[in-house]
């Protein structure tokens, strides 16, 4: 437990017994050491962080959206020189670009801030990380519209009132910070107080406990403990096993010799990934949907992975779940190409630029099916993803840069988006406007609002408005045991949300959509219910539904489309 060990490690360094590094001042090499623990010690609790999700649906993620935003800023810091500044500027730099979920944007905040208030610092001591950490809560509340206490905003804000009461202590560097983190761990455990919803859940909030274990790494390593976590790409991969199937070096022949106009996936990637209990068979099966020319090889311990995608970072995020990855090598093969092609001279006449149009679209959608109806529907550019698959802002950013337009809208379809999506107007110089829907029936109900002919102002006043004309309704599973508004949840029983609530549950997919429905509906309404089936439900049996929806709602109209979406089962759009 953190609070456990705390206690034990302030009792040791009382007693003089823990003696760490005895720094006075943090210098930079120092630092990327440091962050490298903080890293190192989130990423090994990551599930149980996700895990801490207040509600039992399958979206638990914020253990992985933080490892993988601090991930992207620890990249960027060691490729930085061994000045602090340098340092601090990269990782922030770093942390923006990473930025996955909600969580992820305010560590992003975190560390701009910190690094703004740092400013020219040559070194770290206890003033200096006072302010830094002062900076990082001021810039972390700027970024919420509306902040609420019990979270790691919280955290963040606690730790810098700290930070200042123990300036005037004058105690040496380590100390100041062990006493930092105990407090940081005395508040995590009184968030439930502070926010209803953890109460109900009998969970302290989730983000918040990511930063302390970041925070345990980092006081770990300045006791000594941990002090050089080598990054992934440094680490040996473990030899082997003599009756495991060889992994072996392989080249798809004339891989990246394509067209660039041809080329439907992008990006190629590819890394070794260990694990306990791997099934390559299965990594095959949810690899297959996200791209070609994929190669995965190996055994239960140690894969080596090859895919032409368009989303490495999906990928990247679904593999960081089943292990360990090392020797990520990304390359984009459309770039590529076209360096190949201008070296022999057959690029001397390359074509003119495409016409900027006057708005642009993206969307992140996650199953073929949505992806098709949203492109139908008039969006330039899909980024998969969406529950339990934030995109980084670096994806969203990139996806704004490959549309040829003056302007682009942004539709985040998931409210763990909504703030990444809001990083990336700081990026780029095109201007981009996010149109905060929440879910997937809010998004295409946004589009079908869009109007190509008139000005961006107009748009997003008809699309914000559009937002809000629409209910949502969604059945999945559960992942856990809860209660929740009454009601008495256990693993694998089949729930039914309304704009995020659960409100009924049962064993069957369709019995709850039809109770979700009755519960949403009065028997006489005239509506519009759009359902949306997901990968795991048969087309027949979602077309059986038909009849049984008209029967219940005799003045509503009806529609079923594939979804394709995994892990919900039915989205539903009620307009």
């Amino acid at each position: 437990m953190l609070w456990v060990y705390a206690l034990d490690l302030q009792t040791r360094y009382a007693n003089g017994e823990e003696h760490g590094l005895n720094l006075e001042f943090i210098e930079g090499p120092e630092l990327k050491n440091l962050l490298a623990a903080g890293v190192e010690c989130l990423d090994a609790n990551k599930e149980e962080i996700n895990d801490l999700n207040v509600f039992p649906v399958p979206d638990g993620d914020t253990g992985t959206n933080m490892v993988l935003t601090l991930q992207a800023a620890l990249r960027e810091a060691q490729q930085a020189s061994d000045e602090v500044k340098d340092i601090l500027e990269r990782a922030a730099r770093g942390s923006l670009m990473g930025a996955r979920g909600n969580s992820g944007v305010i560590v992003s905040q975190f560390f701009r801030g910190f690094a703004r208030a740092v400013g020219d610092a040559p070194r770290l001591g206890t003033q200096e990380i006072a302010k830094g950490i002062e900076g990082a809560s001021k810039l972390a509340y700027q970024a919420i519209r509306k902040p609420v206490e019990g979270t790691i905003l919280t955290i963040v804000r606690e730790a810098a009132a700290k930070a200042r009461e123990l300036q005037k202590d004058k105690l040496p560097l380590a100390d100041f910070l062990v006493q930092i983190y105990q407090h940081i761990l005395e508040v995590l455990e009184k968030t439930p107080e502070m926010l209803p919803i953890l109460k109900q859940a009998g969970v302290v909030d989730a983000g918040a406990k990511g930063l302390c274990y970041f925070c345990q790494g980092f006081v770990e390593a300045l006791k000594g403990e941990n002090i050089r976590p080598l990054p992934a790409a440094e680490r040996k991969a473990p030899a082997v096993p003599a009756d495991a199937q060889t992994i072996v070096d392989y080249k798809i022949e004339d891989e990246h010799e394509l067209d660039p106009d041809k080329i439907v996936y992008r990006y190629c990637t590819e890394f070794i990934l260990k694990g306990e209990k791997l099934s390559i068979e299965q990594i095959r099966k949810d690899l297959a949907p996200h791209g070609d020319s994929m190669i995965v090889v190996g055994d239960t311990q140690l894969a080596k992975v090859h895919i032409h995608t368009n989303n490495p970072g999906l990928v990247l995020d679904y593999m960081v779940r089943l292990g360990e990855m090392t020797s990520i090598k990304i390359d984009n093969m459309v770039e590529q190409s076209r360096e190949r092609l201008a070296k022999l001279g057959t690029a001397a006449n390359p074509p003119a630029p495409a016409v900027k149009k006057k708005i642009g679209i993206t969307a992140v959608v996650a199953g073929k099916g949505l992806q098709k109806i949203f492109r139908d529907l008039g969006a330039d550019e899909i980024i998969e993803g969406g529950q339990t698959m934030n995109p980084s802002t670096e994806e969203l950013y990139r996806a704004v840069s490959r549309i040829q337009a003056e302007q682009v809208i942004i539709l985040p379809n998931n409210k763990n988006v909504i703030m990444a999506a809001g990083q990336v107007q700081a990026l780029t110089e095109t201007p981009v406007t996010v149109i905060p829907s929440k879910t997937i029936p809010q998004g295409i109900s946004a589009l079908m609002a869009y109007n190509a002919e008139a000005g961006i102002k107009k748009n997003r006043e008809a699309m914000s408005k559009a937002i809000k004309s629409v209910i949502t309704g969604e059945v999945t599973f559960a992942v856990r045991n809860s209660s929740f508004n009454g009601l008495e949840i256990q693993e694998g029983d089949i729930i039914g949300l309304k704009e995020g609530d659960i409100i009924c549950v049962g064993k069957k997919p369709s019995t709850v959509l039809l109770d979700l429905l009755k519960k949403s509906l009065k028997k006489d309404d005239e509506a519009l219910i759009t359902v949306y089936y997901g990968h795991d439900i048969d087309g027949k049996e979602a077309e059986k539904l038909i009849p049984e929806i008209e029967e219940a709602f005799p003045a509503a109209e009806v529609e079923v489309y594939e979804g394709g979406q995994p892990f919900y089962y039915y989205i539903v759009s009620v307009e």
